[in-house]
């Protein structure tokens, strides 16, 4: 009997994680900066902005439920948008795990926001609802 569970599970979590395409290819109007990390930070410094760093692999689920219904979100877009340098980091590229360890991520998705001097002001590990982030931000 245990063994069907853990065979029906496995069917299911994996069932699960295909039914959306890669994180990458899920549309939103959150205008991430494509390139390395140094770069977009370097950005985000010039233009005096805090910085959304969001981490995430393409065959995570709740990476890709956090693309799709999260950031999806037209008031967090704007917010995001308007105020701060937003970062993807994808943990399969090499940018991606190198920041990835030097952040202490070890869960996906997570989202950090900090200050131009990388001092990180909030950090959630999970799918995150949009409403919970705005708060966050308001707090900032």
């Amino acid at each position: 009997m245990n063994k069907r569970l853990l065979v029906f599970s496995i069917f299911l979590f994996s069932a699960l994680g295909c039914k959306l395409p890669d994180a990458d290819k899920i549309k939103t109007n959150l205008n991430f900066e494509v390139g390395e990390y140094a770069v977009s930070l370097e950005k985000a410094r010039r233009d005096h902005k805090n910085i959304m760093l969001h981490f995430y692999a393409n065959w995570c689920p709740p990476c890709k439920k956090m693309r799709k219904v999260t950031f999806s979100n037209k008031t967090l877009v704007e917010k995001l948008n308007n105020e701060f340098i937003n970062i993807k980091m994808n943990v399969d590229s090499q940018d991606g795990r190198m920041q990835a360890a030097r952040f202490g991520v070890n869960g996906f998705p997570v989202v950090i926001l900090m200050d131009t001097s990388e001092q990180i002001l909030y950090r959630h590990t999970g799918f995150v609802e949009a409403s919970v982030l705005m708060q966050a931000i308001d707090k900032l």
